[in-house]
């Protein structure tokens, strides 16, 4: 894989050339989640990144401690969220698992928004997060 030039999606554009350990290291960052498009010139298919099987789970901070929250009511996780402005974004927390859940339900939230919390190793979206089950997200997508 020393030779081969990766590729992903963002915004439905291609990204790239990135070597493997640049596209690893996006991953780790959380800029690349298990189901963004990557491809790669030995291989020109576009996959899910996580479905390549060169990137480990751990990889990813949206499968990083998939163990479930066992306390809906700690206040653990942080959001990003556009400023009043609208020239930026702001981090807003902490909050339970409980309190995100109902927000998302309420529509003050969007499982497109980006979350983290301690032990991760950067942001992912709500929705990559195995903490929402997937009824909740399909039912807002």
């Amino acid at each position: 894989m020393k030779n081969v030039s990766w590729y992903f999606h963002q915004n439905l554009k291609p990204q790239g050339p990135l070597t493997f350990e640049e596209i690893r290291q996006r991953i780790h960052r959380g800029e690349i989640g298990p189901q963004s498009l990557v491809s790669n010139t030995a291989d020109d298919r576009w996959m899910p990144a996580k479905d390549w099987g060169v990137f480990e789970d751990a990889l990813f901070p949206a499968l990083q401690g998939q163990e479930l929250q066992k306390n809906l009511e700690e206040k653990c996780w942080v959001l990003l969220v556009p400023s009043p402005e609208g020239k930026g974004i702001l981090q807003e927390g902490p909050f339970s698992l409980m309190e995100l859940k109902q927000g998302i339900q309420q529509g003050q939230i969007s499982v497109q928004q980006f979350i983290w919390k301690s032990g991760l190793s950067g942001w992912c979206k709500i929705q990559d997060r195995p903490e929402f089950d997937r009824e909740l997200v399909e039912s807002i997508l």
